[in-house]
Order: C-alpha cells, then structure tokens, then sequence
C-alpha cells in the first residue's frame, strides 16, 4: 500500500503551569517530555512506514529556527520507503499542548488554521499520483488542498477532528457536508458530542464515504460503513503521550483493511497501534508500531 499524507508539520511541546510564585515571564515550566516532530502529516507517515507501507510525506513548516529544527529531524529520521517533501512557508510552525492538571484534559493551542498557509500544498498535490490513498486534515484553510487531491483522483482520508467542532456538531455538520467527495475515509473525533458526531458519521457512511471513524480517546472507538457499525473500547494501558493516537490508529485501520481484514479487525488493529503509540515516552522523530498480521 502507498499512503501520501498532507499537512503542517509541527513541533510539539508539553508544558504545565508553575505552581510556586515565577517572574512573569515564566509562567510555564517545561514538562519532563522530550520534543517531537508532531503534526498529522508525521504521525501518519511513521505508522505507515512501520508497516512496511509505501509512503509519501508532504508537509509545510516556516523558516524559521523551529522549522528548521523540524526539517533536519525528518530527514535525520528518513524510513525506508519514504519519500519526504517539505516546504517553507507562512511566519510560524510550532504546536503548543498546555497541559493545566493531570487529568488528561490538554488544551490545544494552534496558529490559526484559518490562514490557508497549508493551501500552497496544492501546488503539489500531483505528488500523490499512483498513491492508494492521501491522507489529509481537513480544517479550515485547506479547502484548496483537498480539492486538489481530490482532483487528482487519489481516494481521501479526511480527518475532520477540527479542536473547535468537537463542541459544535452543526458547525461541525456544515463543514463536513460539502468535504465528502472523493471521501474514503472519514475520521472523526466524538470526544465533545458523542452522540451528534455518530450520527453525523453514519449519515457520511451511508451517502458518499466508504468508512467512517469515530475515536474517542480513552473510551474507544468507533467504525461504520452503510450497513455496520462497530464499536471497540481502547486497550488498558498507561497513557504517556495522547499526541498522535488518533492518526495512529486511523493509519493502522487503513492498513488492515486494504489488505482484506472486516471492520472489527481492522479496528483492533488500529486500537493495538494507538495502545502501543500513547503508551511509549516521546522520541525525537519516528513514532509508530508494526500492528502485524493484516496483509
């Protein structure tokens, strides 16, 4: 299987707020986590090559000393099998995760998606030819991008997992009715509203998408296509790092299902990859897991 995923590539740090008086300009204190390259684009990339899959990473990072840092890590990381792609653009490209307590409960805080810089990715949407899939979060700004992937009659994984539509299902409903054509794969997260995002995800299944995902974190996940529906809980492990579980499994389900497994194993397959992923201490790049046995 060839997969090219598309995106920001990021620079994930973990911080948590300092409990004892600090200047003012030091409010936070580095969390006892190494930093990662994150973003999607990465996280798919690094599962599909642990699987042996083909892959084509595309992604954008701006010039400067954090994008920089970004480029000389993915090609320091360099899998077999890989074809790496970055391009310079746009005034930032690090990803800030404030975690305020230990209940698990991160904030993200994001550049604005809104600015369209992962757009200019468009351009190189023709990289993905003889791809069987391309992966892509579909946020807002990248309306162009998925177009052109979609143009380029490569069959889409469109992440709709956007921060602010877990808790707001007709905002959510809205932007993802007129984003499903040329839809493999929708991938949802049902954390916010559960019970919207499910239905929204059967209603995709049932008109033009083959499968729909949903992931709710610690509580499982969700598969469905117009006729089934299966539901598995996540695997009992230390949580160490939740960065990345959501494209992990999605990569991992893909997998196994290309290559013939149902619904139910593949999503096992794609619950045993999360497991392992948010269970391992943060590496400087490489994350991912062989999930083994589907093809």
């Amino acid at each position: 299987m060839k997969i090219a995923a598309y995106g920001e590539l990021s620079l994930h740090v973990s911080v948590v707020p300092t409990h004892a008086p600090a200047p003012a300009d030091r409010q936070f204190l580095l969390r006892g986590v190494d930093m990662e390259v994150g973003g999607s684009p990465h996280y798919v990339a690094a599962q599909a090559s642990a699987q042996g899959d083909s892959v084509l990473l595309v992604g954008t990072v701006a010039p400067d000393p954090a994008g920089r840092w970004v480029r000389d890590a993915l090609t320091r990381w360099g899998p077999p099998a890989t074809s790496i792609h970055v391009v310079d653009v746009g005034t930032r490209s690090t990803r800030l995760v404030l975690a305020p307590d230990d209940s698990g409960g991160d904030i993200d805080i994001l550049a604005d998606p809104a600015d369209g810089d992962v757009d200019v990715l468009a351009h190189h949407a023709a990289l993905s030819d003889g791809s069987d899939y391309a992966h892509l979060s579909c946020f807002p700004g990248t309306e162009r991008l998925r177009d052109a992937l979609v143009g380029s009659g490569v069959p889409l994984i469109a992440d709709f997992g956007f921060l602010p539509w877990r808790r707001d299902p007709a905002a959510l409903a809205r932007a993802v009715a007129p984003q499903l054509v040329g839809v493999a794969v929708a991938v949802f997260n049902g954390s916010g509203a559960e019970a919207e995002t499910v239905r929204l995800a059967r209603e995709a299944a049932r008109s033009e998408v083959r499968v729909s995902l949903v992931t709710f974190g610690k509580d499982g996940a969700l598969v469905c296509d117009a006729h089934t529906t299966h539901r598995l809980p996540a695997r009992n492990v230390q949580v160490v790092n939740p960065v990345g579980a959501g494209d992990t499994l999605t990569t991992a389900f893909v997998h196994a299902w290309h290559h013939g497994a149902s619904l139910d194993v593949a999503l096992d397959h794609g619950q045993a990859a999360a497991a392992r992923h948010v269970s391992r201490h943060p590496a400087g790049v490489g994350a991912g897991a062989r999930t083994g046995g589907a093809g």
